[in-house]
């Protein structure tokens, strides 16, 4: 592959359509069904009409019919999501590359790239997923891929939507959003706010589990001309808060048998809050041939999750295997002597102990100014791209030590004190494309350069690559590309994850039926582990944002889609579609990650990647009625590459109802029941904290939009 850095190739045609199809407060990637057809890569537009179908909130659900994507759900809620895009480390989505509207939106994507924050979902006009070679253009993650939210656009009349939702558990969402355009001005004013009490519940406490979050965005657009240039200006504004009763502490295999959705004591006063705001401001110019877009973006991320940290000293997953398998070894208490049975009672509020609860309160920036130029000449269709970007984290993480007695009540017994710890980075990157058409046959080549300072560690990657498209037939269209991925080290203690990645796809498409099948093969030189709160295989204790090497990997694999109509008689409309996903990733060599990976050895499977993926998704509509029924499974995978007995993953389905009735070209009444089957006997999950996790039950909810 270094033979290819002189031609400086690879970037796929998803850039071209970059700026082209939307207002520029609203930037995307794929731009439109019609432009996906033809794009050199592999990559899913999932548009407005298609949220609707279920009206998910739940960017987990949203994304479950993605081939390539897969998703470690945590709390039922899809709060912090764990996303991979084919096999890259799902923890907190720290291994894709995450936006909105094309601007980063991790709290700190090269500081600290776990994605603590996550927009809001349920206001989310549209999701582009870019998966491997396609996802260059978006870095710094270029491995995996990169997801892009689109945001409500400004409209062009004046126009209002609401939404009102009541669901069980005490589920209340409200979306609301109103604005107006014309030629020269535009505004919008949206609010998206959801609740809900929790279905877990907790032992010895009516704490209920459930969250709250309000979300504002306000747009404005103006429009003139600069030059005899068409010149466009706009400001967005976004800030939300939430409250959140979730934990880190998981159950026992044997506690969860019993009651999936319990919680223990020990974890009542475990809470989540924090805010987000953000600013961009944008500037855009269009000649005859180009068009050039600017933008500023300030992005501030404030939390305190104080949650449960230690139990008798001990970390909470330790506690749990010990009192899972009666793994106890150097485990000590003041109150007793820890085995399992000890462990088990501790966890129950049984027996005395003391119990640490940390504010893992953090503080972030991310700001910077990004530009991208797209001149099409010829046959050439060429686009340049550079950012300049700072993040920043600080950490300020008391710890108070709390009693839990014999009976499960708990007691403030000291309060903690920290110090401060902060940590900042500097990125600087660049790239540039060149479609080139020539008949049926699209070359593109391209390259991409990152330049980073990250905590004081300086480093520097060329990225290369090049796709191919052929237009076989009017409906048949094959792909291919090869490009040089690469995921930033955040410390000095690993080098940065590359990765060689190629795939070959086609695509057919005649009136309503489609299908696209693609293999794609990751050949990673060096596959990273980075620490966190919320994962880990590792028996060596380390600080969230570690990192460490994991040798050679290979993930390899097929995606499959397709979507036809299978009945369009007498009135009657049977949509059908379906995807699959073949997932083989393994580690190529014999480690020992300390801190992270745990013990592994050539042939392990990387961790929570289940090898097959199903979606399936039936339609029946006829007149104002339409009912859709979607089944996912998932097969078994583990949390840890070894695979011990405690660290299995069960082989689970999902079911989905909804129903919509349309009164008129403005009011729609539906009802959807997730989980219709209610499974929750199969463990979904075991991280965070090595916990097992159940999914969500049964839930309905009962809602309408008006749209005037």
């Amino acid at each position: 592959m270094n033979s290819l850095k002189p031609i400086t190739l690879a970037v796929f045609a998803f850039s071209v359509s970059l700026f082209a199809e939307a207002d520029y407060e609203e930037v995307t990637i794929i731009g439109s069904p019609d432009q996906q057809r033809t794009l050199t890569g592999s990559g899913n537009l999932i548009d407005s009409e298609a949220l609707e179908v279920f009206a998910y909130h739940d960017i987990n659900r949203i994304l479950s019919s993605v081939p390539g994507v897969f998703i470690r759900d945590e709390e039922g809620f899809g709060l912090r999501p764990n996303i991979s895009i084919r096999g890259t480390y799902s923890d907190r989505s720290g291994k894709i590359t995450l936006m909105e509207d094309g601007i980063l939106i991790a709290p700190a994507p090269y500081t600290a790239s776990s994605a603590y924050y996550f927009p809001s979902a349920g206001r989310i006009n549209s999701v582009e997923v870019l998966k491997g070679p396609a996802a260059i253009t978006q870095g710094p993650y270029t491995i995996g891929g990169a997801l892009n939210m689109i945001s409500t656009p400004i409209p062009e009349e004046q126009a209002g939507f609401l939404r009102q939702e009541l669901g069980s558990y005490g589920g209340l969402r409200t979306h609301l959003h109103y604005g107006d355009g014309s030629d020269d001005l535009g505004y919008l004013l949206e609010y998206h706010g959801g609740r809900s009490d929790g279905f877990a519940d907790v032992d010895n406490s009516d704490v209920d589990t459930g969250f709250s979050i309000d979300d504002f965005l306000t747009k404005l657009r103006f429009r003139t001309t600069l030059a005899g240039l068409d010149a466009e200006y706009g400001l967005k504004l976004q800030a939300s808060e939430e409250t959140s009763n979730q934990t880190y502490v998981g159950l026992t295999e044997q506690d969860f048998s019993k009651a999936p959705q319990r919680r223990y004591g020990l974890s009542r006063l475990d809470q989540m809050n924090n805010d987000h705001r953000q600013g961009v401001l944008s500037f855009a110019l269009t000649g005859k041939q180009w068009e050039m877009t600017n933008q500023a973006y300030y992005n501030v991320f404030n939390r305190d999750w104080y949650k449960v940290d230690k139990i008798d000293g001990e970390g909470i997953d330790e506690v749990l295997i010990c009192a899972t398998i009666g793994s106890c070894n150097g485990m000590t208490s003041t109150y007793g002597n820890y085995d399992q049975q000890w462990a088990q009672a501790v966890l129950g509020g049984n027996v005395s102990s003391d119990v640490a609860l940390k504010h893992n309160n953090r503080a972030y920036v991310a700001k910077g100014i990004q530009s991208t130029l797209h001149w099409s000449i010829d046959n050439h269709a060429i686009e340049a791209g550079v950012r300049y970007h700072e993040d920043y984290e600080s950490r300020l993480q008391p710890v108070d030590i709390y009693r839990q007695d014999a009976e499960g009540g708990f007691l403030l017994q000291q309060l903690g004190s920290a110090d401060e710890t902060k940590k900042r980075s500097v990125a600087s990157s660049f790239y540039v494309s060149d479609e080139i058409q020539m008949g049926d046959v699209k070359v593109v080549p391209g390259v991409r350069y990152e330049r980073f300072d990250i905590a004081g560690v300086q480093s520097s990657e060329l990225l290369t690559g090049l796709a191919f498209g052929y237009q076989l037939t009017e409906s048949s269209y094959v792909f291919a590309g090869v490009h040089e991925g690469m995921s930033p080290s955040a410390s000095s203690q690993s080098d940065a994850e590359k990765a060689i990645n190629t795939e070959l796809g086609w695509r057919y498409q005649q009136g309503a039926n489609d299908l696209e099948v693609v293999v794609f093969h990751s050949d990673y030189n060096n596959i990273i582990g980075i620490c966190t709160n919320s994962g880990g295989a590792g028996s060596v204790a380390c600080e969230a944002g570690d990192t460490e090497n994991g040798g050679k990997a290979t993930v390899q694999g097929l995606e499959l889609q397709s979507a036809s109509q299978i009945y369009t008689k007498r009135g009657w409309q049977i949509p059908l579609s379906l995807t699959y996903t073949f997932t083989d990733a393994t580690f190529d060599s014999d480690f020992v990650g300390a801190s992270v990976w745990g013990e592994v050895q050539t042939g392990d499977r990387l961790p929570n990647l289940p090898k097959h993926q199903v979606a399936l998704q039936l339609g029946v509509a006829k007149g104002d009625w339409h009912g859709d029924l979607s089944l996912r499974y998932r097969s078994n995978s583990c949390s840890a590459a070894r695979c011990e007995d405690y660290e299995t993953i069960d082989s689970f389905s999902t079911v989905d109802l909804s129903l919509r009735h349309l009164f008129d070209t403005k009011t729609t009444l539906y009802a959807k029941i997730d989980n219709l089957l209610d499974e929750q006997d199969a463990i979904v999950s075991r991280e965070p904290k090595a916990g097992a996790r159940a999914q969500k039950p049964r839930t309905f909810t009962l809602g309408m939009t008006y749209s005037f």
